[in-house]
């Protein structure tokens, strides 16, 4: 039979799961607040390098930019 005992028993078992959860959930929201950090730090240096590569294509760039590479390419026999 039910009475007010094992109800209050329940509601503390359930509360010590309430907490438990909540701090899953906090701590799960603290790793992506880090990994998101971390990968804009990673987005910022893959966008550091398409601007390295850019500067280091522009240093070796032919005078005549329209020209093609597939044309400046010479064909493997």
């Amino acid at each position: 039979m039910i009475d007010l005992d094992k109800i209050n028993e329940r509601k503390e078992v359930l509360s010590k799961d309430i907490e438990t959860v909540r701090g899953r959930i906090a701590e799960a929201q603290r790793k992506i607040g880090e990994d998101q950090a971390l990968l804009n730090a990673l987005m910022g240096a893959f966008q550091q390098c398409d601007v390295f590569a850019k500067e280091l294509d522009n240093d070796e760039a032919v005078e005549d930019s329209t020209v093609s590479d597939v044309e400046n390419n010479p064909e493997e026999d």
